[in-house]
């Protein structure tokens, strides 16, 4: 994987832990609600774009290391493609080869 995919990678892996802080306290609150504000789990180390989904949609992106959900936008066509089209952001799958392996090495729940 070429330097720019490495440096992604490494991006997207920053904002899926601080995702997984955020669900772990959305889930605390989920008597109150069922919703969480998470940051988008794109490629910018700069970006600071927040998305709101049910804590259920969260965890079945979540139930595969390689898929991640990017503001309409921020994809990486060259290191994923999208998997769905939602009303505020996009689901991307990690291509395969470097991207999906760094994506499952990089997993917090692995």
């Amino acid at each position: 994987m070429d330097e720019r995919g490495k440096r992604i990678g490494r991006n997207e892996a920053l904002f899926r832990e601080v995702n997984e802080r955020l669900r772990e306290l959305g889930e605390g609150f989920s008597l109150v609600s069922e919703e969480a504000e998470f940051v988008c789990e794109c490629a910018s180390s700069s970006c600071a774009a927040q998305v709101r989904m049910p804590l259920a949609t969260y965890e079945e992106i979540r139930s595969d290391p390689k898929r991640f959900f990017v503001v309409r936008g921020h994809e990486e066509l060259e290191y994923e493609r999208i998997v769905s089209d939602n009303a505020d952001y996009f689901i991307v799958e990690k291509l395969p080869g470097g991207p999906a392996g760094m994506a499952i090495r990089e997993d917090p729940r692995s």
